[in-house]
């Protein structure tokens, strides 16, 4: 049985009329489907022709193709369009079956557990990880963080950051008294481990992950490094569509995504690094002043990224927190906002994302996941971005 098209085509007159310089034609050759047609406005789309019923379908999105950012999920309905009706600049139609095989190609996927279990396995995998993405430099990294350990503990961290986790936790699981939670190095080191294998379990096998690991592996693999994709995550996993662009600038490095607000608008979003307290160089003592004017610094300095022309949320990444921090941190954004979101109204919202483990009753096991907490900005133009935790950790 043929299938439902999502147009009927009447009167032998064109379907649509887009912006392109082509034409969408019936293969009997009797009827003009799509008058200036172009084909990335139109994916995996089924029109029926008027004058001998036969159904041409549009190609689907290409496997070299990067998706757009947003588009117009088309259900079979066989419907006929208004008279004259007309593709604007951007407008992007999609079958409804293309859009979701779009979404398992490019939204991310698990992680495969909330617990993240240290044991020599366990980061003998991690390790095989790393070495692949960094062109097999593990060897080299680990040495490079030994011989730091070896003169001052914990500056190894600043060399490269998840080769130290992986020495600390290669070196703590000998110990029969160590714990993952016990200390902060091992629930920092562990915290990162759960971040890289979070990373990997949700974005490896989407056609730009080399680029999302080499954006990361720049950082060492730090928390602030694969914070953005956590973002993605949490956005993705609250019922935004997201998408990822590859880069043009030619660094092979994907920093950014999109939120899909309509048809044609989408919603930038940039993650920005809140290192001054952060383990174990950071500062450990706070005024409420001090770190509200911490924010507003981050809010003036995005205005390269996040500006009128490119409106967009900000996330803020403060790394390894202490967590008494966190509430502080939280009360100066809300501060912030509303004494001065008129100004920074082209930020939508100002978040922060936080790896995060918790003890369990096994000492080398600990239940890892990320809290995502947006906070909009009451002076913004309205739009709707859905929000909520994620992760195995309850806030």
């Amino acid at each position: 049985m043929e299938r439902t098209p999502h147009f009927v085509q009447t009167a032998g007159r064109p379907v649509f009329t887009g912006q392109g310089t082509g034409e969408l034609t019936c293969r009997c050759g009797q009827s003009v489907l799509v008058r200036g047609y172009d084909p990335r406005n139109f994916l995996a789309v089924d029109f029926q022709c008027a004058s001998c019923g036969a159904i041409t379908t549009t190609p689907g999105l290409s496997a070299l193709n990067s998706p757009p950012a947003a588009v117009v999920p088309l259900e079979r309905t066989a419907d006929a369009p208004p008279e004259g009706a007309s593709i604007p600049p951007g407008r992007v139609l999609a079958g409804r079956e293309e859009l979701d095989r779009l979404m398992h190609i490019y939204q991310p996927r698990g992680p495969e557990s909330e617990y993240v279990t240290v044991t020599d396995e366990w980061l003998e995998s991690l390790g095989a990880d790393y070495d692949r993405l960094t062109g097999g430099l593990l060897a080299t990294h680990l040495d490079v963080v030994a011989s730091a350990e070896a003169e001052k503990p914990l500056s190894g961290l600043a060399k490269h950051r998840l080769a130290w986790a992986l020495h600390t936790l290669r070196a703590g699981i000998r110990d029969p008294d160590w714990s993952c939670t016990r200390s902060s190095d091992a629930s920092v080191a562990t915290t990162m481990a759960g971040a890289f294998r979070y990373f990997t379990d949700c974005w490896s096998h989407h056609p730009l992950f080399p680029e999302m690991a080499a954006a990361a592996a720049d950082t060492g693999f730090s928390l602030h490094g694969m914070a953005l994709f956590a973002t993605a995550k949490a956005l993705s996993d609250s019922g935004n569509r997201i998408a990822f662009l590859p880069p043009r600038d030619g660094s092979g490095r994907v920093r950014d995504f999109a939120i899909a607000m309509g048809p044609a608008d989408r919603l930038t979003c940039v993650v920005d690094v809140f290192d001054g307290y952060e383990w174990p160089t950071g500062r450990t003592k706070w005024e409420f002043l001090e770190l509200r004017a911490a924010v507003l610094e981050r809010l003036l300095a995005s205005k390269a990224r996040i500006n009128q022309k490119r409106p967009g949320m900000i996330v803020l990444s403060p790394g390894a927190m202490w967590e008494t921090m966190e509430q502080p941190l939280v009360d100066a954004i809300i501060t912030a906002f509303h004494s001065h979101g008129r100004r920074y109204r082209h930020v939508s919202a100002l978040s922060v994302i936080l790896a995060k483990i918790k003890e369990t009753d096994e000492r080398n096991t600990a239940r890892f996941g990320y809290t995502f907490l947006p906070f909009a900005n009451p002076r913004h133009t309205a739009v709707t971005v859905h929000v909520a935790d994620i992760g195995g950790v309850t806030v």
